[in-house]
C-alpha cells in the first residue's frame, strides 16, 4: 500500500518471468569498454515511461505505441512480445553481467532472458498526476530491482509493466549503466517501441564494438587533481537535510534566457546561439553559488558530462549503445563567477566542450 498526498493505492505484483530472445542468438562472452568499467556506473538506471489510456492519449506523441498495446486486453503481452523480438538484436541484454578474474566486466551471452514483472494498480493514472512531479519513493513502486545473483552475475536489464484501472500503464525499465549510457538506453527503447508498433525490425541496428573505447592500462588509477583546501565553502554545508524536488522549466523560459545571453554577446542570431544545456547549466551553476553563499575567494568547480560519439576520429558507428562520454570541467573563482556576465560563463562551458579531445 502506497500513498501519494491524498491518493492511496495498492499494487498487486506477480512473480517475474524470464523473457528470452524470439530466435536463437550467439553464445559468447563479450568484453566491455574502459568507460563501461567505471565503478561509478555499476548500478541499474531506472526509467519509468507513462502511457495514458487510448481515450486520454489522442494528442499524445506516444499514441501509436499506446494504441498497439491497448488493442489487446493485456498491454503487457504486447510489450513482452516486443521485448522478445528486441532481444534478438540486443542479445547481450539477455545474458549475465559479471567480473572476470582480472576484475573487468564482461557479459556472458547465455540467452537466459530478461526478468519481466507485471503489476496491477487499483487507481487511475490521473490520480497520480501521471507520475509528473511525484515523490521519488512513489515512483520506485513502478520499477523492479532484482537482487544480485552472486557468482552467476546479474541481469543487465529488468522490466516491470504496471497496469492501471483507467486503462493506462507504465513501463519501468532498469538497465545497467555499465552496458548503456542514456543515448544507448534511448536507442534500445526506441527499438522496443517500434517492434511493439508492428515493425519487423528496428530502424537502427545495434553495434557492440566496445574495443573502440578500451584504453591502455596505467599503474596508477586516474584521479582528478583538485585541491580541496581551495574550494569555496558554504555556511549551509555539509548537511544531511536534503530534499528531492522537481522543477518544470518551460521552453519559452529557456528561449528567453538564450536571447538575453545573445544580447549580452552583442548578437541576436539564434542559429549561432548557445545550446540549452550550456545556457541552463550556467544559470543553475551561478544560482547555486548565490543560494549557498559560497565564499568569493574560493574555487568553484563545474562538471558536465558530454557525449563523444561524433567527436572521435573516426566517429563511433550509428547503433553503438555503450557508454560514450567524458567530463567537461570548468573552474572559476567565486568572486569572478559572481561578477562576470552570465554569457561569459556559458562561453567557458562551450569552449571546454569544444576542446575535450586532442586534435
Amino acid at each position: 500500500m502506497a500513498n501519494h498526498h491524498n491518493t492511496i493505492f495498492s499494487l498487486d505484483r506477480k512473480d517475474f518471468v524470464l523473457v528470452k530472445p524470439a530466435k536463437p542468438t550467439a553464445s559468447c562472452i563479450l568484453s566491455l569498454s574502459s568507460i563501461d568499467n567505471n565503478p561509478n556506473l555499476q548500478l541499474l538506471s531506472h526509467t519509468v515511461y507513462v502511457y495514458r489510456s487510448n481515450v486520454d492519449s489522442s494528442n499524445d506523441n506516444n499514441h501509436d505505441f499506446t494504441s498497439s498495446c491497448c488493442r489487446q486486453a493485456d498491454p503487457a503481452s504486447v510489450i513482452r512480445e516486443a521485448l522478445s523480438k528486441a532481444l534478438v538484436y540486443y542479445y547481450p541484454l539477455a545474458g549475465k553481467l559479471k567480473k572476470n578474474s582480472a576484475g573487468k566486466l564482461q557479459i556472458n551471452c547465455t540467452g537466459d532472458g530478461v526478468p519481466f514483472l507485471v503489476a496491477t494498480s487499483n487507481c487511475n493514472l490521473s490520480s497520480l498526476h501521471y507520475l509528473d512531479g511525484v515523490d521519488a519513493e512513489v515512483t520506485k513502486q513502478f520499477v523492479y530491482d532484482i537482487p544480485s545473483e552472486g557468482d552467476s552475475g546479474y541481469h543487465p536489464l529488468v522490466f516491470q509493466v504496471t497496469k492501471f484501472s483507467c486503462g493506462g500503464f507504465t513501463i519501468g525499465m532498469g538497465l545497467s549503466h555499465s552496458v548503456c549510457d542514456g543515448f544507448g538506453a534511448a536507442q534500445f527503447f526506441r527499438a522496443l517501441a517500434e517492434l511493439a508498433c508492428g515493425k519487423s525490425e528496428p530502424t537502427v541496428k545495434p553495434v557492440w564494438e566496445r574495443e573502440r573505447l578500451v584504453g591502455t592500462p596505467t599503474e596508477e588509477p586516474f584521479q582528478l587533481h583538485v585541491d580541496r583546501t581551495s574550494l569555496a565553502t558554504s555556511p549551509y554545508l555539509p548537511t544531511t537535510d536534503l530534499l528531492h524536488e522537481c522543477f518544470y522549466v518551460s521552453g519559452d523560459s529557456i528561449n528567453r534566457l538564450k536571447i538575453s545571453l545573445m544580447k549580452e554577446c552583442g548578437s541576436e542570431i539564434l542559429n549561432e546561439s548557445f545550446t540549452t544545456i550550456e545556457a541552463v547549466s550556467a544559470y543553475v551553476w551561478r544560482s547555486r553559488l548565490r543560494a549557498l553563499k559560497l565564499n568569493t575567494d574560493g574555487e568553484i568547480l563545474f562538471w558536465l558530462i558530454v557525449g563523444i560519439r561524433k567527436l572521435l576520429n573516426p566517429p563511433l558507428p550509428d547503433g553503438y549503445y555503450g557508454n560514450a562520454f567524458t567530463e567537461a570541467n570548468v573552474e572559476l573563482m567565486g568572486g569572478e563567477f559572481n561578477e562576470v556576465p552570465l554569457s561569459k560563463v556559458v562561453k567557458l562551458i562551450k569552449d571546454r566542450k569544444k576542446n575535450l579531445l586532442p586534435k
